[in-house]
């Protein structure tokens, strides 16, 4: 029992080393594609502090693997009967989740990035709080990042004016109508006031905080925003990201976190910038590469090159009328191809042909028994598969008279 389950691990390993040796050019541009992907969901988990249900899901995948591998069939059918279900789970408990995955790849994240606030403006910003700070005047603004926030916020009213510190302080002025609601800058413009922010989820560790915290702090978990929360009763400056919420120290700290948020979710298109970028997720990067690859060369083992046998009777073409072929020895020849398992499957046997032209053979039209070789020129099959093996390379073929054949008339 130990050395078939010894075999099984080095066939698994088997695989994957023959995975990475037949990869092609279209395999890895296959494999980087996936790769980006898993990047992209491993990033957005980490932001939004998924990983440890991810690990519980994964852990369950680890007992139905060993569950199959010593068939303990209590722990199976359970465990079947729940991955009977698990698409629908999965879309359930990681709702959220899913809506900030696709709404990465929306138009709005993407046009956004060309659009971040100037530094000016960030400038004017970090000041105001400070200000706001000062007179103990609560406040919340909102930067948005990549993802699109607008089916988060409800009320409000739009505005699309200028960033200035006498606007924000009007807008947060405690007699202001607007002065409990939220502020959205987005370029260089206060887009929306008065806005209501969803509320966290997760008040644990903000229960002695107010609502504009919670409001913070629950926006920061259904996007990638930063959001500026001004205390009124403390008269502190605390920032909301990545559903964490975090105090500053003062009003150069806050412009720090902004020009930091900034260059991280728009980065200017540049090789430093790259570099950079490259050297903070070489790590990241690498796994969703090896995770990628391993389920190219394991769990979808049908892309896997193979090798079939086919057994194919050989035909003949040319024939001269004056002969008929009696008999073939042997009646078949055995053809091993090697395609991947996925090109197999479409594979229909009867597209598989041996056409030899008997009409080359030399002393064809005497009867009796010929040799003839069965060379890779007379295989007919598709283009995607490879000619490994000929069994028999020679064929024996009898030769008899045509007695039906008009006879051949002699120049005089």
């Amino acid at each position: 029992m130990m050395l078939a389950k010894i075999d099984f691990f080095t066939g698994i390993a088997a695989d994957l080393m023959n995975g990475i040796r037949d990869l092609s050019t279209r395999d890895f541009f296959d494999i980087l594609i996936i790769a980006f992907l898993i990047y992209v969901v491993i990033k957005l988990l980490r932001e939004t502090h998924s990983i440890s249900v991810v690990a519980g899901v994964l852990t369950l995948l680890g007992f139905y693997g060993i569950a199959v591998l010593f068939d303990l069939p209590l722990t199976n059918l359970v465990l079947r009967s729940f991955f009977g279900v698990f698409l629908i789970i999965i879309a359930v408990i990681f709702q959220r989740e899913l809506r900030r995955f696709f709404s990465a790849f929306g138009f709005l994240g993407i046009a956004r990035r060309f659009m971040p606030p100037s530094e000016a403006v960030i400038g004017i910003v970090a000041h105001t709080a400070a200000q706001l700070v000062r007179e103990k005047t609560g406040a919340l603004i909102v930067f948005p990042g990549r993802e699109a926030i607008e089916r988060h916020l409800e009320g409000g009213y739009r505005l699309n004016g200028e960033v200035s510190e006498p606007l924000l302080l009007s807008i947060f002025d405690k007699t202001s109508p607007g002065h409990d609601g939220a502020t959205i800058i987005e370029r260089n413009r206060i887009k929306k006031f008065a806005v209501h922010l969803p509320l966290a989820e997760h008040i644990d560790e903000i229960r002695h905080l107010g609502l504009r915290h919670r409001a913070a702090l629950g926006l920061s978990e259904r996007s990638d925003a930063l959001i500026i929360v001004v205390s009124e009763e403390r008269g502190v400056i605390s920032i909301a990201q990545n559903r964490e919420l975090r105090q500053l120290k003062d009003k150069q700290e806050l412009k720090q976190k902004l020009v930091d948020f900034y260059v991280e979710k728009f980065p200017k298109l540049n090789v430093k910038n790259f570099f950079r970028w490259l050297t903070k997720n070489v790590l990241l990067l690498v796994i969703s590469f090896l995770i990628a690859l391993g389920i190219f060369s394991l769990l979808n083992s049908r892309f896997a090159f193979v090798q079939r046998n086919f057994a194919v009777a050989p035909e003949f073409e040319n024939i001269p009328t004056e002969i008929i072929v009696n008999n073939i020895v042997p009646e078949e020849v055995i053809l091993t191809l090697r395609g991947r398992g996925t090109d197999f499957d479409a594979f229909k046997p009867e597209n598989l042909r041996v056409l030899i032209d008997i009409g080359a053979i030399t002393n064809i039209a005497k009867p009796g028994w010929h040799g003839m070789p069965v060379e890779a020129t007379d295989i007919r099959m598709p283009f995607n598969f490879s000619l490994v093996k000929i069994d028999p390379q020679n064929i024996r073929v009898q030769i008899i008279k045509n007695v039906s054949a008009p006879a051949v008339q002699k120049k005089s």
